[in-house]
């Protein structure tokens, strides 16, 4: 039977192949004469005009093989999870199809392809195409309030991921094949009974499309294929999935499109950040998208296939097969922890690690860097105090609400000693005298950018009392509650700083990061850039925290490479001094270490400098052509 019904569905696919081939010629030609034509400029990659809409093809290949399929095998489509919702994907495929056509030829607005998303997600997610959490979470996972918005999200992020992946030869097609294999070897990981016909169609229609599509391509997608592509591909996402556990069930289908989705969470994040940044300077053009980033909707030239053709110096084929080999190695992670299901917890934390090394290397150079110019503005800076202190109180009520229920689940599972009201009236009576706490030691008006060690303290102090009083309390109010749940109330006390200091300090802790990175760019091009000097420090103390504290507050408008500093203390050379080497004493300075380093400025930011020393320095800065200042604090009188 499974024999019978893999060279059927092979067969399929073999039509569906020689379709594909025949007609992307067709429909290349009509939209040509249609003049949906891409026009080489900017932000395009093309040379010369290539003709979109070859996704038509596609379609037409797969909706001719499926048609043929119900003709002589109907038992092996109804047999095949797509067949449930046919008829809606149908719909929701005309809808996107006619959209993408009409976008292709005279253009359509943004929010108007936003709509009809939205349509063709209800129309699938009623027909029964939705995204539901596993059965072991609770029957809330499968509320309509839960599963509705999931879905509608599922669809327009898969839907948009394809539509804006598709920016080289090959790329989107290519990215859809291998994801389409990954959920049906997925899938027949679980159950060898499935009956993957239209997928088998769905790759072997984009294969033939490929033919035309892979570099140097004669035709595109358009966006009336990439919508057909990501809706498709969505579909199939939520249809396949075999058993119940998180896995299965979520984790393998996100990481089989996991290159497309990166690519678009990095567009909305860095669209969104580029549009406040015009918002509240709309002067401002400094942004690495430029003036043309005002739009949350506005394309732009930084995706994740840009920067990969960057990598490849422009040759198309190695980026797209760098974004394959990125696919494929997420791909490998969800399969080995189908593989090794004993310890699929460990796989997936270490394939979710790396995705999001992935992630985060791929936002450094221009995510994070508009990131870092939004928060490093004067104005961001501070904030009005009372829209701080409710975004600090907001912030702490959810990491008390959040550990307590984690403490809950991890020391009593789902069987909670208790009901959910006696809970609740513990929480408040944890969280109230700890929240008075914070506000007597002024946790919500200190200006955490600029804390100290001490300000930490008196977070620290604030919980411990105020975890303190609330146990006596209910020690001497509800005993025997007190005593069920002493351990839970002990460890919420003790790692509660934890996340509140995180929640403080993680936006100066960016900063500083994203200092340490922008200057670690600066060295790298100040070897080739004369204009930007190489400076090295005399002197590891209060004065140079002072300009590196600079430094990090100017970061997206320095232009001044550090790369170390000089001291007289023997005990801390070799030391790190705000991410700089502490290198040692002047005489460290050999002629070797020199062309290494190729210092073209020494600030001297010690006070404590003897004239003879200060001499010795003068000396060696004139010997080696290096210029020489020096940075103080000093307090000068104003005449009135």
């Amino acid at each position: 039977m499974i024999a019978e019904r893999f060279w059927q569905s092979a067969a399929l696919g073999l039509l569906a192949l020689g379709l594909s081939l025949v007609l992307t010629p067709l429909a290349r030609w009509a939209m040509r004469r249609l003049g949906a034509v891409d026009q080489p400029d900017a932000r395009r990659v093309n040379r010369r005009p290539i003709p979109r809409g070859g996704g038509l093809a596609v379609v037409a290949a797969c909706y001719a093989a499926l048609g043929l399929g119900v003709w002589l095998w109907p038992t092996l489509l109804a047999a095949s999870p797509f067949w449930g919702v046919l008829p809606a994907f149908t719909v929701a495929a005309t809808i996107l199809v006619g959209v993408g056509v009409v976008d292709d030829c005279r253009g359509v607005p943004p929010l108007l392809k936003l709509a009809a998303q939205v349509a063709a997600a209800a129309i699938l997610c009623w027909a029964g195409a939705r995204l539901t959490l596993p059965l072991s979470w609770g029957a809330w996972g499968h509320s309509p309030w839960v599963y509705v918005p999931l879905t509608l999200a599922w669809y327009i992020g898969v839907v948009n991921a394809f539509n804006l992946i598709d920016g080289l030869d090959g790329l989107s097609s290519g990215l859809a094949v291998i994801a389409t294999v990954g959920m049906v070897g997925a899938a027949f990981f679980v159950d060898q009974t499935i009956a993957p016909a239209f997928s088998v169609i769905f790759v072997c229609a984009l294969l033939g499309f490929l033919r035309y599509n892979y570099n140097p391509a004669t035709v595109f997608l358009g966006d009336s294929g990439s919508l057909f592509v990501g809706l498709t591909l969505a579909t199939l996402a939520l249809v396949s999935r075999r058993g119940d556990a998180f896995l299965v069930s979520i984790v393998v289908p996100v990481l089989c499109i996991g290159v497309p989705l990166i690519d678009t969470s990095l567009a909305i994040l860095r669209r969104t950040l580029r549009a406040i940044l015009r918002r509240v300077d709309p002067a401002d053009t400094t942004s690495a998208g430029g003036a043309h980033s005002a739009a949350v909707m506005t394309a732009d030239r930084d995706h994740i296939h840009h920067r990969f053709l960057s990598l490849a110096r422009g040759n198309q084929r190695r980026a797209v097969w760098g974004l394959y080999g990125l696919a494929l190695a997420l791909l490998a992670v969800g399969f080995l922890a189908l593989a090794l299901r004993e310890a699929k917890a460990t796989v997936f934390i270490i394939g979710f690690g790396a995705f999001a090394t992935v992630v985060v290397r791929a936002m450094t150079d221009i995510e994070l860097w508009d990131a870092g110019r939004l928060l490093a503005r004067p104005g961001a800076r501070c904030g009005k105090r009372s829209v701080t202190v409710i975004l600090y109180l907001l912030g702490d009520l959810v990491c008390m609400a959040a550990l307590y229920l984690t403490l809950l689940f991890l020391l009593f599972g789902f069987d909670l000693p208790y009901a959910w009201p006696v809970l609740v009236n513990l929480f408040l009576a944890y969280t109230v005298p700890v929240a008075l706490c914070l506000v007597a030691a002024r946790a919500y008006t200190r200006i955490w950018g600029r804390s100290t060690r001490k300000d930490s303290f008196y977070v620290v102090a604030a919980v411990a009392v105020g975890s303190l009083v609330s146990h006596l309390v209910l020690a001497y109010a509800v005993p025997r509650l007190a005593a069920d749940l002493r351990l839970c109330h002990i460890l919420w006390a003790a790692l509660l700083p934890v996340p509140l200091l995180l929640m403080r300090l993680a936006k100066p802790a960016f900063l500083q990061w994203l200092a340490a990175s922008e200057n670690a760019r600066l060295r790298h091009r100040s070897l080739t850039d004369p204009a930007i000097p190489r400076v090295l420090f005399y002197g590891a103390g209060v004065n140079l925290r002072a300009y590196i504290t600079l430094f990090e507050t100017n970061v997206t408008r320095n232009n001044v490479a550090l790369i170390g500093v000089l001291d007289d203390n023997p005990g801390l050379r070799g030391r790190i001094f705000r991410d700089l080497p502490i290198l040692g004493p002047l005489e460290c300075l050999t002629p070797e270490r020199l062309r290494q380093l190729c210092p073209t400025r020494i600030i001297v930011t010690t006070p404590a400098i003897g004239p003879e020393r200060l001499a010795d320095i003068r000396a060696f800065c004139k010997e080696h052509c290096i210029t020489l200042a020096r940075a103080s604090i000093e307090e000068a009188t104003l005449p009135l």
